[in-house]
């Protein structure tokens, strides 16, 4: 049994061969949006532009200046149930093997399963933005996102668990699994402007905006396997046979401890080493039309950020094994270190690199906006929009979506000294679907706070459950 056991413990080991660095996403910095169905490209305004659409910063939302400063700022997190026991992976496997238990092994299983220990996050530092007259906003944030994405199937998952009863009898095929994490701060200039506006107070095109960042990226943490990965274990005549094949590349600061996963937000982070450097830019554009009464009701937006790349070039190191495969026999004479000595060449080699690159987590949106209210459908005391909004990834990498997403919402807002914002929608990828929401109040006309979920569902479902939150505070005259 123990033999067995420290089979499974090595299969694991492999997928986790270095310890996952941070909390995917990177759109929690605009709440208002988050709670009307994820519709950023086309209803995020002032500040909350940056980074998901930056024509829109070029669109009048009656602010001269807005200014945010952590912790009265903006920040989010999106983590699975498993997120906040991340750290509780090194207590296993730094677990001898001689006292390594089955319900060790579940622990695991079950810190991993259903993407518990996916998570992500983000947290705006410093953000300010200033318009212009007849020329459009400039606006300078100081960000930082992190994410770790952890797929792993749930049938090996399920066999792992049981792997002492299992291995020398059933067959089992892990591919492709998906183990990748990264954190970064990011420094973004980005402008926005309006290229047209007619003057016609009933006109087909109101409007054009256009926008655009350049941002310079500095790398805390990054850790990720190559597709093409697999471990397979094929059982017989008391014998199993493991095969294997990754690419794994790391890198990470001095002052971040690849053994020790952080799951909250330190200021460490923000002054500490780098582990790489990079550039990106961002573009996005908007049109208004269908003009009633000099307001756009149809606003058109589409937008691609996070263009570029960044080079780590600390603590840079790749493990990689090509192909490989063993067969262990489960026979009484064998012993813990026969096993380990036949199973130490699956463990691929390590090689220090001097640097290597990867692109950053680049998206596309594009989305409509249908102002109600503009059309003269004002509900009570409230003005009502509805959006939509499609998303997908341009990259593989964690932060960019992996699969396609789709969101559609309403907002109701009512204006004054003291004004009062109310969202609500879905949003709907190949994981699922959930409900959003937020609200938001505005006082004297000067501060705005804002809350909201894309995952009010789960609020009201049985057992582990993801925790979703975007927040914010800003001061806009």
């Amino acid at each position: 049994m123990k033999n067995i056991r420290l089979i499974t413990v090595f299969v694991f080991s492999i997928i986790f061969s270095s310890e996952a660095f941070a909390q995917e996403g990177f759109e929690h910095l605009s709440p208002v949006s988050h709670g009307a169905g994820r519709t950023y490209v086309v209803s995020s305004r002032g500040l909350s532009a940056v980074g998901l659409n930056p024509a829109l910063l070029g669109i009048d939302n009656g602010k001269t200046f807005e200014i945010q400063i952590f912790p009265l700022s903006a920040f989010g997190i999106d983590a699975g149930a498993g997120f906040s026991d991340v750290n509780a992976l090194s207590g296993v496997f730094s677990t001898k093997v001689d006292h390594f238990t089955d319900s060790a092994l579940t622990s695991i299983a079950g810190l991993l399963s259903d993407g518990k220990l996916s998570g992500r996050g983000d947290a705006e530092i410093l953000g300010a933005a200033f318009r212009v007259p007849e020329i459009g906003t400039f606006a300078l944030t100081w960000t930082t996102h992190g994410a770790i994405r952890t797929e792993i199937p749930q049938n090996f998952l399920d066999f792992a668990k049981d792997a002492a009863s299992k291995l020398l009898t059933e067959n089992n095929t892990i591919d492709n699994f998906d183990i990748q994490g990264m954190w970064y701060n990011e420094y973004s200039a980005s402008f926005g402007t309006t290229l047209f506006l007619s003057p016609d107070s009933e006109v087909f095109l109101k409007n054009l905006s256009v926008g655009g960042a350049l941002k310079y990226v500095s790398g805390i943490a990054y850790i990720k396997f190559d597709e093409g990965n697999y471990i397979h274990t094929t059982a017989g005549n008391a014998k199993v046979t493991l095969g294997v094949n990754f690419t794994e590349r790391s890198a990470f600061s001095s002052s971040f401890d690849p053994k020790h996963a952080p799951n909250r937000f330190s200021f460490d982070f923000l002054t500490s080493n780098s582990a790489g450097s990079g550039f990106g830019f961002d573009l996005g554009a908007c049109v208004g039309l269908w003009s009633n009464h000099g307001i756009p009701t149809v606003l058109i937006g589409a937008s691609a950020t996070d263009i570029g790349s960044i080079i780590w070039n600390t603590n840079a190191t790749e493990r990689k094994a090509d192909h490989l495969a063993d067969t262990i026999y489960g026979t009484a004479g064998t012993t813990i270190k026969d096993l380990t000595d036949s199973l130490a060449k699956l463990g691929g080699s390590v090689k220090d690199l001097s640097s290597f690159s990867t692109p950053l987590p680049a998206m596309f949106r594009a989305g409509v906006l249908v102002d109600l209210a503009a059309m003269g459908m004002d509900w009570g005391v409230f003005e009502p929009r509805i959006a939509v909004e499609y998303a997908n990834g341009l990259t593989n990498l964690v932060g960019s979506l992996k699969s396609g997403r789709i969101g559609a919402g309403i907002s109701l807002e009512r204006p004054g000294n003291v004004g009062l914002r109310l969202s609500a929608g879905f949003a709907s990828d190949s994981e699922g679907s959930d409900i959003t929401a937020g609200v938001g109040i505005t006082i004297f006309k000067l501060i705005d706070f804002d809350i909201a979920t894309s995952r009010l569902g789960q609020f009201f479902k049985s057992g582990a459950s993801r925790t979703d939150l975007a927040f914010n505070i800003r001061a806009a005259f």
